[in-house]
């Protein structure tokens, strides 16, 4: 290709030369020369062609180096090549080498929009980053920012996109591929840290990730972690929200990659750091604890658990083997700070907490294997409960210092409880089938296990807020999700299920704390809830998830069944109707008959009643009371 524009430089040049000869020719014989214009223009256009046979085979010989004669594999738009060369040329000799200014940034800003057009060609798009001179490609995110550009966070995303699209590939030009391994040997932290928030928004390949945070953060980190890893100036992770170290940028650019956060964290340091994957995720707590800015190296840190735990992409009960071992790695070693986990990191414990409630809830169990150490095997002497699924078994101590790692967090509290609430009917709705058909005690079961991890959850969240704060927070949860409900209306699903386990948490909790009926009842009447009576309420309802389950009992009378649901009636519910048919008078007196009508049909089927009673009882266990600060 090199010797086509000399070869037709030559041919145009002849054509040119016998055009005239021949032009002067018939014009001295009189003869019409108009049929040479055509020759005349083969030679004006092989002219036009030779620039850019010229341009194109010195982009190819850019891109090529190194290949050999083996590059022969060449795009079908070459004039994709053309473009980015010229894109590179234009960032690199051009507006990046011109002072900071308003037009500087205006510039980038008008042509951010092409280079993430990039992404629709990756070759185009790798043949831009091959070509991009060092300079600029080294310190982009630096660069925009020193433009003074506004809008550089948006222009960052436009040549990330690009870049990613050229990572994703399934080919690459062979320049490229000096690239990527150029990109992954950075000289100072500056350097680092710039490659890292180039490639944070790429969405590269799992193992470019892998291979990109270890060598420009990781490796190193495993080996020394007391020292900073800041690089100078936090004017540019100010302008991006980006943390201001490469420990933290490292942790950005895995953490919505799960596989590329299990597989980092293990293999982080190489073979000759011996730590267990635990105690590398402690270095993170350490790190960010001790350095200044750290909060927001625990966010990302906190969002790399939850991406390796699989814990926003998993079903609860059904994580992977890989997912799920990691996520018992991670409880435990966040829960061994406790409350003292950095605030930045706790909603993503909760999440964690979300996504692995059949592991909290068994964890919290006194029933079975109370000395069992966690662990990834089933305990000696454990009996399951239908419909949960545990992928691993926590020791109650770890289960309670985990809880505590978001408990002082509100909003990942309130989250966790509704998924622990829609666990909790499931559960009693299932076992209430099965013991319906045979003569099993799995409802009974389940109700216990629900009653230890409500004491375990209170005394975490005690231990945290104070225990007037937690007393108040199940008060405010009634409160709320029986205003929730709505007078005359069809209950509302999600409100009446976390109901229902604020009832049986309320009831469980009942007989940990001295004087907790008085303390209860009087901060009730101060949100103006009549009639809240937790011990009636949680039998009532351990009597409307066994019939809800199908448990064999006579139809309950119909001034009891909720003609939208064709269940029983939620306690609110018939709350709601005393408080309209009272009309003002005497309400007790109203709920009296009500709650006689439930009586009469429950005593009626000695099965279900029984059933009932011996649950109910089995929520309110003290044992939790008792050896929670033992075990814990």
């Amino acid at each position: 290709m090199d010797g086509m524009p000399r070869s037709l430089q030559e041919a145009t040049n002849r054509l040119s030369d016998f055009y005239q000869q021949f032009d002067r020719l018939f014009r001295a014989n009189g003869i019409n020369a108009g049929p040479l214009q055509e020759i005349l223009a083969v030679s004006e256009w092989s002219g036009s062609q030779i620039s850019m046979l010229a341009y194109r085979s010195q982009t190819i010989r850019e891109l090529g180096k190194g290949a050999g004669a083996a590059f022969l594999m060449l795009p079908d738009q070459l004039t994709a090549f053309d473009d980015a060369r010229g894109l590179a040329t234009m960032y690199s000799q051009d507006i990046m080498v011109h002072g900071p200014g308003d037009l500087q940034a205006r510039l980038v800003h008008e042509h951010a929009d092409e280079i993430a057009e990039l992404a629709d060609n990756p070759q185009a798009a790798a043949a831009f980053f091959a070509m991009l001179s060092p300079t600029v490609r080294n310190a982009l995110p630096s660069l925009l920012v020193a433009t003074g550009s506004k809008t550089a966070k948006q222009d960052l995303a436009a040549f990330s996109k690009a870049l990613g699209a050229a990572l994703r590939a399934p080919a690459s030009v062979p320049a490229f591929e000096r690239f990527k391994n150029d990109f992954l040997n950075a000289s100072t932290q500056d350097a680092a840290w710039n490659r890292l928030a180039l490639l944070k928004g790429a969405g590269a390949p799992t193992s470019y990730r892998i291979a990109a945070v270890r060598a420009l953060a990781l490796d190193d980190f495993a080996t020394n972690s007391q020292r900073t890893f800041r690089p100078t100036g936090p004017s540019e992770a100010e302008a991006y929200g980006y943390p201001s170290d490469t420990v933290g940028m490292a942790l950005e650019v895995i953490a919505d990659d799960g596989a590329a956060v299990r597989d980092a964290f293990t293999a982080m340091g190489g073979p000759q750091v011996k730590l267990t994957r635990t105690e590398k995720m402690k270095l993170f707590v350490d790190y960010a604890k001790r350095f200044g800015g750290g909060e927001k190296v625990a966010d990302a840190l906190g969002r790399a658990l939850v991406s390796g735990s699989e814990a926003t992409a998993g079903t609860p009960g059904k994580h992977s083997p890989e997912a799920a071992t990691f996520a018992f790695d991670a409880i435990r070693m966040t829960g061994s700070f406790g409350e003292k986990l950095p605030v930045t990191a706790q909603n993503s414990m909760g999440l964690i907490a979300q996504s692995y409630v059949h592991e909290l809830i068994t964890g919290g169990r006194f029933d079975k294997a109370i000395d069992r150490s966690s662990g990834m095997g089933r305990p000696p002497g454990w009996t399951d409960i239908p419909g949960v699924t545990p992928a691993f078994y926590l020791s109650p101590g770890d289960t309670f210092h985990f809880l505590r790692t978001f408990m002082g967090n509100e909003r990942a509290t309130d989250k966790f409880d509704s998924a622990v609430a829609q666990f909790y009917h499931d559960t009693m709705v299932t076992t209430a089938g099965l013991d319906g058909k045979q003569a099993t005690q799995h409802f009974d079961h389940a109700a216990t296990m629900f009653g230890d991890f409500a004491g375990i959850e209170f005394k975490a969240a005690s231990d945290v807020r104070g225990q007037a704060d937690a007393i108040d927070e199940l008060v405010i949860d009634m409160g709320k999700n029986t205003l929730a409900l709505g007078i005359d209306s069809v209950p509302v699903a999600g409100a009446a299920i976390d109901l229902t386990w604020t009832v049986a948490k309320t009831y469980a909790v009942s007989r940990l704390l001295d004087g907790w009926a008085e303390s209860f009842e009087t901060r009730v009447e101060k949100l103006d809830a009549k009639h809240v009576d937790y011990v009636e309420r949680q039998r009532y309802e351990m009597a409307r998830l066994l019939r809800e389950g199908g448990f064999p009992a006579t139809r309950p009378p119909d001034e009891l069944i909720s003609k939208e649901t064709g269940q029983l009636k939620t306690y609110d519910e018939i709350l709601k109707e005393v408080k309209r048919e009272a009309a003002g008078g005497d309400e007790k007196k109203v709920l009296r008959e009500k709650l006689t009508l439930y009586e009469r049909w429950s005593d009626g089927n000695q099965r279900l009643d029984e059933k009932m009673e011996d649950a109910a009882r089995s929520t309110t266990s003290t044992l939790t009371k008792e050896l929670i600060d033992k075990w814990s």
